[in-house]
């Protein structure tokens, strides 16, 4: 007589019904890391799922659990898939203890990103003006280099935020590119410096509006750097459209709001792709060490992030602690912004400041470039 299989011998009904959901949800798991190296542009449903990594990896964690407690050894089909996308999960998770600190190395730079909002408060009412708090901010942490996205200062008059900003940090240089702006003012991105600004530009291909890349090359000693600024496509999600992710409804609407937002995800996993893809090939062309900040508007799971940071290291997961949230204004669980540099560069700290200032949480960096 034929020996019975293993599934076959140990399980009960109820536990294969548990089991078969458990093969569905690490299928899911298993779609979600082919989001991170597969182009939206080639099979596009894959960004939805590196877009729902954390659930699915919440749910692939019960079923963990549940076979720990039940039976051990069918664990294994879940902890082997966790364990082989773990590159990916320390890109979401900071596994330290080590506190961060306000004071650095001397022959270091500090780095910093921030998408302003136009320095408008996401509360109720937007009529905040957190422009103060901002500069007490830029203060304390005294970046070397500063990116912003989403920036709108005067251009003329005697109430520009630039010359504040310049004035509060020290900063030499500064080179401000807006996408729209009149006579007295503009919006888009900038980059300031303690350091000589020698070069600079925009990279115009797959260019959408507010969102692209601009860089500066900036010199550091006898050191040339080429730092970008990087804000690729957003969802162009609308206040409807988020108040139906956040509190979805049984509405007869239900079913034209899902088409509508699944239309505007899929347009913008495709577009950041594309841009992606533009900055990667500037990467590659680039003579100097860089440094690539900003936000990517996608998650680590994402085929825009990877691609970007191919051969560079990631400072959260060198540094960082904790889920690596910053944005918050929506769903507070995805990290979209980044600081990634060349590997010549040592990331000596990494933090992700707590304070809602935007819809997204400034982030810095110290770095060291190695001989």
């Amino acid at each position: 007589m034929a020996k019975r299989s293993l599934f076959r011998k140990n399980l009960g009904f109820f536990s294969k019904t548990i089991f078969l959901g458990n093969i569905v949800a690490i299928v899911f798991l298993l779609l979600s890391y082919a989001a991170s190296f597969i182009n939206p542009k080639a099979i596009w449903p894959l960004a939805f799922f590196g877009l729902g990594y954390l659930p699915i990896l919440l749910i692939n964690l019960g079923f963990l659990a549940y076979w720990l407690l039940r039976r051990p050894k069918y664990a294994l089909f879940t902890l082997i898939p966790i364990l082989a996308g773990w590159s990916l999960l320390t890109q979401h998770i900071g596994l330290r203890n080590e506190e961060h600190s306000v004071s650095r190395m001397d022959s270091g730079i500090r780095v910093m990103t921030f998408n302003a909002h136009l320095f408008q408060s996401v509360k109720k009412g937007g009529d905040q003006d957190v422009k103060p708090a901002v500069l007490n901010l830029l203060k304390k942490t005294d970046p070397d280099i500063l990116c912003f996205q989403e920036y709108f200062s005067k251009i003329k008059g005697t109430k520009q935020m630039t010359d504040r900003v310049i004035e509060a940090v020290g900063f030499k240089a500064h080179y401000f590119e807006p996408a729209m702006k009149s006579e007295h003012e503009g919006y888009g991105q900038i980059i300031f410096s303690k350091f000589p600004i020698v070069n600079s530009g925009v990279i115009t291909k797959n260019e959408y509006g507010i969102n692209r890349v601009i860089f500066a090359d900036i010199v550091k000693g006898t050191d040339t750097l080429r730092v970008y600024n990087v804000h690729l496509r957003s969802f162009g999600l609308q206040s409807e459209d988020k108040e139906f992710i956040q509190n979805p409804s049984t509405t007869p609407n239900d079913e034209r709001a899902t088409r509508r937002v699944g239309r505007k995800l899929k347009y913008a996993f495709e577009r950041r792709g594309r841009q992606a893809e533009a900055l990667r090939a500037h990467i590659d062309a680039t003579p100097y060490p860089v440094i690539v900040m900003g936000d990517f508007n996608d998650t680590p799971m994402s085929y825009s992030v990877n691609l970007v940071g191919k051969g560079l290291k990631n400072t959260f997961k060198e540094k960082g602690r904790g889920w690596g949230v910053t944005h918050y204004e929506m769903l507070p669980l995805f990290q979209i912004d980044y600081i990634l540099c060349s590997r010549k560069f040592d990331v000596n700290q990494y933090n992700v400041v707590k304070e809602k200032l935007s819809d997204h949480y400034p982030i810095w960096a110290d770095l060291s470039l190695t001989d």
